[in-house]
């Protein structure tokens, strides 16, 4: 399991820097509908190996419950980016061309109090499948944000902007968040009351 740990990592680190040098260096990166896609793409591959090493720590889930929650947090990971067609009150990618502000849920403080309110209350109730669902949208909005600050920093709203982050800083949350986000979801995950039969949407 080890090995596995290391190679998801090293995986990880190599699939954001080489998206992020297609999405923005590549010959094709001077078209916005490519770097618009691929930019989605890449959220979703970072936010599919983050959520895989989140699960090489913990043995006693099911296969269904870590099938269903790494799709969860896959999607999220790209999802995030609806926003952008709120901001420009458009459906259509060109017009998110140019946009100088940034949707809600880009606002790192948004996600921040979304997500410790929903901890809160599947810990309290002992939710524990809505818990672990909970972690995978920490995961997602995480990984999203910090590739998004190496750009254009983080939004910690009503403070305003961080400046960028370096790119080495980067990587290194990328890498190092997944596996602390496990041991925290380890150490105040709720007991079970009933779980959720995943076998039923898998």
């Amino acid at each position: 399991m080890k090995f596995i740990k290391v190679l998801l990592t090293i995986s990880l680190c190599i699939f954001a820097l080489l998206g992020d040098y297609i999405v923005f260096k590549s010959k094709y990166s001077s078209s916005f509908p490519f770097r618009a896609l691929s930019d989605s793409v890449v959220h979703a591959g970072v936010g599919l190996f983050s959520s895989l090493l989140f699960f090489t720590r913990d043995h006693s889930l099911t296969s269904n419950i870590c099938i269903y929650n790494v799709t969860l947090c896959t999607i999220a990971s790209s999802v995030i980016d609806i926003d952008h067609f709120f901001v420009a009150k458009s459906i259509y990618l060109k017009d998110l061309s140019g946009l100088n502000q940034r949707g809600v849920f880009h606002c790192t403080t948004f996600w921040l109090l979304l997500t410790t309110i929903l901890l809160s209350y599947t810990y309290f109730y002992k939710h524990v499948d809505a818990y672990i669902s909970t972690w995978m949208l920490v995961v997602a909005f995480t990984s999203h944000h910090i590739r998004d600050a190496n750009r254009r920093g983080l939004w910690c709203c009503p403070f305003g902007h961080t400046p960028p982050l370096p790119t080495n800083l980067y990587i290194t949350l990328l890498a190092t968040l997944p596996h602390l986000f496990s041991v925290m979801c380890a150490f105040m995950r709720p007991v079970i009351v009933k779980p959720f039969d995943y076998s039923l949407i898998v």
